[in-house]
């Protein structure tokens, strides 16, 4: 503020207005001073502006170069930025780690090529975002999500799982005991989950897989800075572009859809009613040995994943874009995997004390081991 009316002393005095450089790592300049305002461009760190008029509400008119626009007065100051001392400040640990993480990011954005400022603004933000997490109190989210990984690493299988089936993003992982942090790139657009976890893999050197399982308790999208993405994702490899795959935020349901889904049993198996002793039996994969399942997969980002096996390797996968109970079971939309069809599906719920439910025409149970099975032979090829 006193670099404000300094500046309007001297340009009423007939002078230039004195040099006020941006402090922000990057600050909007707006073509009207509000926070709705068009932006006309965004002003690096650094760069050196003269403030024109201070106005109401903690706003200036100011001139960076030949544009002219408004900007927050509190992002600008009379000194030009220190990348040492900035990296001092990140560096300080009187400072929270907020403080911390916005003075690297101000360094790295002064100094792109600086390798050791990029990795302590990655280690700032990722350790402030675990904070949050073990802090939590009240989560705004309760998004289950379990998984088998065959790699022995919790960051490794989150990330992995995390990335699966979606096109174009870059994806960075990090945890602490039973805590996680998962960051996702798109575009100009950072989606960060937090929540907490348990990864078992006690069984691991018998079996290759480890179980996941845990919550997302919170979902944070905000803009990214180029020095934020080059800070979490320099090292990450960017997937390569599937556009098959739905993009980051499709199919994601909503709470209440995903709810009707959650309540009931995920894993079912195929049933034959057509017997001559008239007892249903498990329609039997023999090849595998166990039954054909219908399966409805809920992942980290809150999508359904139907995939629905048959005799003769048939395989049909598809995404629920909607999900509404009625009287006695679910209505569903579906989509095909990769996005061509769409189409309506009665989930029928087994009776009161029953345990065989129908998908279209197709029966199925969730008491695996009530009914005989159909047999037969793993041929050549697959059943």
């Amino acid at each position: 503020m006193k670099t404000m009316l300094l500046g309007l002393l001297v340009a009423a005095a007939g002078g230039a207005p004195p040099p006020a450089y941006v402090l922000g790592s990057s600050v909007n300049l707006r073509k009207e001073a509000g926070k709705t305002a068009e932006v006309l461009q965004k002003l690096p760190i650094g760069t050196e502006c003269r403030t024109l008029e201070s106005l109401e509400g903690g706003w200036a008119r100011v001139r960076c170069g030949e544009a002219e626009g408004f900007v927050v007065g509190a992002f600008l100051g009379p000194e030009k930025p220190s990348v040492e001392k900035l990296a001092a400040e990140a560096k300080d640990p009187k400072r929270t780690l907020l403080q911390r993480e916005e003075s690297a990011l101000r360094a790295a954005t002064l100094a792109p090529e600086d390798a050791g400022l990029q990795k302590e603004l990655a280690t700032l933000f990722f350790e402030r975002n675990l904070e949050a997490v073990a802090r939590l109190k009240k989560p705004s989210l309760r998004r289950p999500f379990e998984f088998d990984c065959t790699v022995n690493d919790p960051a490794r299988c989150l990330r992995g799982t995390s990335a699966l089936f979606v096109d174009g993003v870059k994806v960075r992982a990090e945890t602490k005991k039973n805590l996680f942090v998962i960051a996702f790139g798109a575009a100009e657009t950072l989606t960060v989950y937090r929540g907490r976890f348990r990864f078992d893999n006690k069984h691991f050197e018998r079996t290759q897989e480890a179980h996941v399982q845990g919550e997302v308790l919170e979902e944070v999208t905000s803009a990214i800075t180029h020095s934020l993405d080059r800070a979490l994702f320099s090292e990450t490899a960017m997937p390569s572009k599937n556009e098959l795959w739905p993009a980051f935020g499709r199919y994601v349901l909503s709470e209440a859809a995903a709810q009707g889904v959650a309540e009931i049993s995920s894993e079912w198996a195929l049933l034959s009613l057509e017997s001559e002793d008239g007892v249903p039996r498990v329609r039997w994969n023999a090849c595998l040995k166990r039954p054909y399942k219908l399966l409805l997969r809920r992942d980290i980002h809150g999508r359904v994943l139907v995939v629905i096996e048959g005799p003769g390797g048939g395989l049909e996968r598809y995404w629920v874009t909607a999900a509404s109970k009625s009287e006695n079971g679910l209505d569903l939309t579906i989509e095909d995997f990769y996005g061509r069809h769409a189409r309506q599906e009665r989930f029928k719920l087994p009776e009161p004390g029953a345990d065989i439910a129908f998908l279209g025409k197709a029966a199925y149970t969730y008491a695996f081991s009530k009914y005989p099975d159909t047999g037969g032979e793993c041929l050549e090829g697959g059943p």
